[in-house]
């Protein structure tokens, strides 16, 4: 529509020269498309500004040139620099509009994704809180296997008893913090580590590194996926496997990777929902508790599978 009034104000056009106006019309209405569904992007979800408007420059600039080209070469040069001034205020006029409409079509996407992510943590919740039937039940049944356990004994069977429980503490407890030590998140990997390890025939090789864990802190039960993932799809109960973690943080950054052996000719015979939220909920999560303050990245090679996550956060 606003093309169109633009067209109405040239009277002097001549019925011969429609096609013309019409391609012009045509790289406007091109214009406006480009800069809110291509620019606008990098504006608000890339956040570069440089780079946003160096396109920007070009894009102002690319329909006054071919606009040049078209109209000088058709129309007469009266016409033309009459009213090349005003073709260059119309362009500037539909950034402008464009870019209004952009930042608010982005602001309302995000909000809805937003909305989306936060649903999705309330389901997940309300299915972890209907799993914890009856929390004290479970850990008093649990306090007598691992007394049973001793009494027999069988000293590895207890420990594992033992680690159960801490882990249905964890869930129970320190899960539905917005953040816990970090060291706490990483003594439930260890106990989740220590489990899964039983249901190997032949036990993997585990690999941790663990430096400057003591005065971080991270939202709870956000490694606990990647790790789940690479037992579950990477180790191999019955042949050698090999998984590698490492957490290194300096003043303000997490550095977390995970790097599992990996075979395609392995296949899960059984699936299992396991302690985790999985990995795509994980991925959600660091958009919602760490917006434009992580790294994410997953690299699978012939016989590898690496998760490495950057997370900027507070100290303790």
């Amino acid at each position: 529509v606003f093309s169109f009034i633009f067209f109405l104000m040239f009277e002097q056009v001549q019925e011969s020269e429609y096609f013309l106006v019409g391609s012009f019309l045509f790289i406007h209405a091109l214009t406006f498309y480009i800069h809110t569904f291509s620019l606008m992007p990098i504006l608000m979800k890339e956040q570069n500004l440089i780079k946003y408007l160096k396109f920007i420059i070009i894009l102002f600039a690319s329909p006054l040139l071919l606009i040049t080209i078209l109209f000088h070469l058709k129309l007469s040069n009266t016409f033309f620099f009459s009213n090349f001034i005003i073709f260059a205020f119309f362009i500037g006029i539909n950034l402008f509009l464009s870019f209004i409409y952009g930042y608010i079509r982005l602001k309302i996407k995000n909000n809805e994704r937003l909305f989306h992510i936060k649903l999705g943590a309330k389901e997940s919740e309300l299915q972890l809180l209907k799993s914890q039937v009856n929390p004290h039940f479970l850990f008093n049944t649990l306090n007598t296997l691992y007394a049973t356990a001793l009494s027999e004994n069988a000293t590895k069977t207890a420990e594992s008893t033992a680690k159960l429980a801490n882990l249905l503490r964890y869930m129970q407890n320190d899960i539905h913090k917005g953040f816990i030590p970090l060291k706490n998140e990483i003594n439930y990997l260890q106990d989740y580590i220590i489990i899964q390890k039983l249901r190997c025939a032949i036990e993997p090789t585990i690999t941790t590194t663990f430096k400057n864990i003591s005065n971080q802190i991270i939202s709870p039960g956000l490694l606990i996926p990647f790790v789940e993932n690479a037992f579950k799809y990477g180790i191999d109960p019955s042949k050698k496997s090999e998984l590698t973690i490492s957490i290194i943080c300096d003043e303000n950054t997490i550095h977390f990777t995970c790097v599992n052996s990996y075979n395609e000719d392995f296949k899960v015979h059984q699936t299992e929902e396991g302690f985790g939220i999985g990995i795509k909920n994980a991925k959600q999560r660091l958009d919602l508790v760490y917006p434009n303050k992580h790294t994410f990245e997953i690299i699978k090679e012939s016989n590898t599978f690496s998760v490495k996550l950057t997370i900027t956060s507070k100290s303790l």
